[in-house]
C-alpha cells in the first residue's frame, strides 16, 4: 500500500506529540482535524505497512495496546519535504476555536489551555518568576491550573517526577468570538516589543498557514522574548498574536473584551481601526486588526531564568471553572494542592 506522504506526516507528527502509545481509533478522529476523512480500519492498515517499514512500532503493553514513534519515524519528519507540514498550526488553531464553548454570561463551558511542563522540585521558583507577568498583564488573562504526574490532558499525560502548569490559551478568544457570530482570522504569531507597558512593533513572526508548530513555542525556546523585564520595567519582549475580525464587529468586541477582562480572560493588547495596518501589518478591506497576548508568557518567564520547560501550546480544553486566580498559586503549591 502506498501512503500519500502528507497523511504519513500527519500520523508520525500525532505519535511523536504523544506520551504514551496511541490506537488507530484516537488516530482517526485526531485526523479528522486536519482534513482527512479515513476510517480506522484504513489508518490500522497505514500503521501497519508503517511499521514494517521501521517508521512505528506496537507498544505490546497495556490492554489497548497502540503505536509508538521510532527513531526512524522522527526522522522521517525532519527529512519530509516542507510542504507537507505546512498548515498544520492554521488547521489546529481553527478546529479548538470551534471546540470552545465557554459562554461569558454563565462563567461555564470548555476553553482552550496551554501545558508547560517542569520537573517538580522546581515548581516553587516557578512560580515566585510567574506572579509578576500575571500582575503586569501580558498573558492571556490573570488565571493558572496545576496539574500533578500522571494526570491525562488531552492526549498527553504528565510524566514521573514532573508537574504541569496550565495558562489560558489565546485561541479561547477565537472560540468566544466565534460563539458570538464573529469570525476571526488567526495570521501569525510574533514577538512583541513593549515599551512603557505599551506595544511597539513586531521584531519576529511566524504565520500560522506556513508553520506546523506553536509560533510562540520556537520563539521561547529561541530564547527571543524577555518577558521577565517586560513585567520589572515595561520595556522588552514578549509572545503574541495577530488577528482579523470584521470591523462591523468593533463594538461588540469591545464589549466582550470587557466582560472577559472581568473574568480574568483578558488578552486583548490592541484593537485597530477598521481598515487601517496595526503596527504596520496591513488588514483586508472591511476587517480590522487585533493584537492578542501569548498564553504562554507567564511560563516563559521560567524557561527565561533557566528552569527546563516542555511547552505544549493549544494542549487541551479544560473547563473553566476549574481554573484558578494566579494569586492562589503559591498558596496551592506549598499546599501541594495539584
Amino acid at each position: 500500500m502506498e501512503i500519500n506522504p502528507k497523511l504519513k506526516v500527519a500520523i508520525l507528527r500525532l505519535l511523536r506529540d504523544s506520551s504514551h502509545p496511541v490506537g488507530s481509533s484516537i488516530i482517526t478522529t485526531e485526523l479528522q482535524a486536519f482534513g482527512f476523512d479515513l476510517s480506522p480500519r484504513t489508518v490500522r492498515l497505514y500503521l501497519e505497512e508503517m511499521e514494517r517499514d521501521g517508521l512505528v512500532k506496537n507498544a505490546k503493553r497495556g490492554r489497548s495496546g497502540g503505536r509508538e514513534i521510532t527513531s526512524q519515524g522522527i526522522n522521517e519528519i525532519h527529512d519530509a519535504n516542507v510542504n507537507f507540514r505546512i498548515g498544520f498550526m492554521a488547521a489546529k488553531v481553527d478546529d479548538l476555536s470551534y471546540q470552545v464553548t465557554f459562554d461569558p454570561n454563565t462563567g461555564s463551558g470548555l476553553i482552550v489551555m496551554n501545558i508547560s511542563i517542569i520537573d517538580r522540585v522546581n515548581l516553587p521558583a516557578a512560580v515566585r518568576h510567574m506572579i509578576p507577568v500575571f500582575e503586569a498583564n501580558v498573558g492571556m488573562g490573570r488565571l493558572a491550573y496545576l496539574t500533578h504526574e500522571g494526570e491525562m490532558l488531552g492526549e498527553f499525560i504528565i510524566p514521573p517526577g514532573k508537574v504541569g502548569i496550565g495558562t489560558v490559551c489565546s485561541v479561547t478568544l477565537n472560540g468566544i468570538l466565534l460563539s458570538a457570530r464573529i469570525p476571526t482570522v488567526s495570521l501569525f504569531g510574533g514577538v512583541l516589543e513593549m515599551n512603557k507597558g505599551n506595544p511597539v512593533r513586531f521584531t519576529d513572526v511566524i504565520y500560522y498557514n506556513g508553520t506546523s508548530l506553536d509560533p510562540l513555542e520556537i520563539f521561547i525556546k529561541g530564547k527571543l522574548t524577555s518577558v521577565r523585564e517586560v513585567a520589572r520595567s515595561g520595556l522588552g519582549r514578549i509572545g503574541a498574536s495577530f488577528r482579523e475580525i470584521p470591523s462591523s464587529a468593533i463594538s461588540k468586541v469591545k464589549s466582550i473584551r470587557d466582560q472577559l477582562d472581568q473574568m480574568g480572560l483578558g488578552g486583548i493588547l490592541l484593537l485597530g481601526k477598521p481598515n487601517q495596518s496595526l503596527l504596520e501589518f496591513p488588514v483586508e478591506e472591511g476587517r480590522t486588526g487585533i493584537i492578542v497576548a501569548g498564553g504562554l508568557n507567564p511560563t516563559s518567564a521560567i524557561e527565561e531564568v533557566g528552569i527546563p520547560t516542555e511547552h505544549r501550546a493549544l494542549s487541551s480544553l479544560i473547563e473553566y471553572q476549574k481554573l484558578f486566580h494566579f494569586k492562589e498559586l503559591a498558596a496551592r503549591v506549598e499546599r501541594e494542592e495539584y
